[in-house]
């Protein structure tokens, strides 16, 4: 049987807190009573209640004493102290009570719902303090910054991962200090600014090794202080700015920014072609408030356009007419089915190709919050939903020339080939998918590829492959679009099922 929670109201006037010793009692708490300071500070020491209400015209010891003295002794630090009181809080005096101010006549809902959130906090961090491979719960029971504090003040070293409906991520501790975040491809200290702002959802904290690279260099308690400016910094900011998915654009004829700010200068690459809001807080890897100061600095200065009229929405790659056709390709000659997977072929090394593509392609579901491949540069690195009837596997491969026994493997029964680089070793890993596994080709150049491709030159040893080969300049889907396309056409493998993707 669990044990029962304690509860000390430190409290001269007996009458105030009357209801709430029978509210408390009925749910199951062990209520104890104190009329002054100094008697609570002997309970406190002597039974170690779970949370203490001290108001603040309690005698003997006033409220700021009486958490200075708890917070020194190393049997009570752990105690939360809660202040009560009949006056407005002062703000002044709050900084002394991390716990709050709650304000009398008592709201007995609201108490007991402090109590008990205080009461699980404090159980989570004492499940920290043992051998427990794992804690895991929900955000709304304990919120995400209370949790990172309780991890920090253990000293803890592992990997906190959190997940909502729709997005997954994961923060990485060594000995209570964050070292890395990730939230879908945004890494770092943006991705752990948008992590904290979380209100729900449910987490798991494992322990393990830190990683090898420590991405984030603050302490907790500045990370969790800097990540609640950025947010509020981020809502204000938020109300001046076009929408998420309204488009920006560099406005013809503006003049050049001279010596620009390093992110202003990243989002100045990255809007070389008309993108979303969204997509250039995603793209630019600074932290959110930094790219939205710039591109709010920009708009004002007129170097960047909002575009008027309705926001521009997510198109899908096909056509529901090509996507039949496409299907209808690589169904040739086989039984029908009702949702059909295809794979393409990454050409890049893992962690420039793969990473950009997973930024830049909306849709684009990773296989994890960290892919393997993006550090051996081989293997499965996301799944895009072309529809509800044909799935796209993106599969990265080695190009290093000593890993060319991986190639057929891994490329065969691809439908084409994305070139994501210009180096010579890519471009090699490319020819042999175009010519020795006669897939389409399409290199993303300059925009399309983030840069990575600066010519919109076919490369002379591509050209004249026999399912063809193409340069796309400006976005990655439209990149990819062209590579579909072109599987329209491209010639039929020998293999009975190589147009039909494999897991690798």
């Amino acid at each position: 049987m669990a044990q029962a929670r304690k509860i000390l109201l430190a409290d001269a006037d007996l009458g105030s807190i009357r209801a709430l010793t029978r509210t408390l009692r009925t749910k199951g708490y062990q209520v104890q009573h104190a009329s002054d300071g100094s008697k609570a500070l002997n309970v406190a020491v002597l039974r170690h209640p779970d949370v203490i209400l001290f108001d603040e015209q309690c005698p003997l010891i006033d409220a700021k004493a009486f958490v200075q003295i708890l917070e020194s002794n190393p049997r009570t630090d752990d105690i939360p102290v809660v202040v009560t009181t009949t006056g407005s809080p002062d703000a002044h005096a709050l900084r002394h009570f991390r716990e709050g101010v709650l304000k009398k006549p008592f709201h007995v809902d609201e108490v007991t719902a402090r109590i008990d959130h205080l009461c699980r906090r404090i159980e989570a961090a004492r499940e920290l303090k043992g051998d427990a491979r794992q804690i895991e719960g929900a955000l709304t029971q304990l919120p995400l910054g209370d949790l990172l504090q309780i991890l920090a003040l253990n000293r803890r070293t592992g990997k906190l991962a959190i997940g909502s409906a729709h997005e997954r991520g994961e923060i990485h501790l060594a000995n209570g200090r964050p070292v890395n975040a990730r939230l879908g491809q945004v890494e770092g200290e943006k991705a752990l600014f948008r992590l904290v702002s979380w209100k729900d959802g449910t987490f798991a904290f494992t322990p393990g090794p830190a990683p090898h690279r420590a991405v984030i260099d603050r302490s907790m308690e500045d990370a969790l202080l800097e990540g609640m400016r950025h947010t509020d910094e981020k809502r204000r900011l938020m109300e001046t700015l076009p929408p998420l998915t309204h488009q920006l654009s560099i406005e013809p004829g503006a003049s050049d920014v001279v010596d620009a700010h390093p992110v202003t200068a990243e989002v100045l690459r990255v809007l070389n072609q008309s993108r979303r809001v969204g997509e250039v807080l995603d793209l630019v890897p600074a932290p959110d408030l930094e790219v939205l100061t710039a591109m709010s600095t920009l708009l004002s200065k007129g170097v960047v356009r909002r575009h008027e009229g309705a926001p521009v929405p997510d198109g899908p790659v096909l056509a529901p007419a090509e996507v039949h056709a496409l299907r209808a390709r690589l169904l040739r000659g086989r039984p029908p089915r009702p949702s059909l997977e295809a794979k393409v072929v990454v050409c890049g090394t893992g962690p420039v190709a793969g990473r950009w593509l997973l930024k830049a392609l909306p849709g684009l579901t990773p296989i994890a919050a960290d892919p393997p491949c993006l550090r051996s540069s081989f293997g499965s690195l996301g799944r895009l939903d072309v529809s509800e009837a044909l799935k796209l596997d993106f599969v990265l491969v080695p190009a290093l020339e000593a890993a060319r026994p991986l190639w057929r493997p891994f490329a065969t029964g691809a439908i084409g080939a994305l070139v994501l680089e210009s180096t010579d070793a890519v471009y090699n890993l490319a020819r042999f998918c175009g010519f020795e596994l006669r897939l389409p080709l399409v290199i993303a150049a300059q925009g399309a590829s983030g840069g990575a491709i600066t010519s919109d030159a076919l490369p002379p040893s591509l050209r004249g492959a026999p399912a063809g080969a193409a340069v796309v300049s400006t976005d990655v889907s439209a990149a990819l679009r062209a590579l579909l396309l072109a599987g329209f056409r491209a010639p039929q493998s020998d293999a009975p099922d190589s147009m039909m993707a494999r897991r690798t």
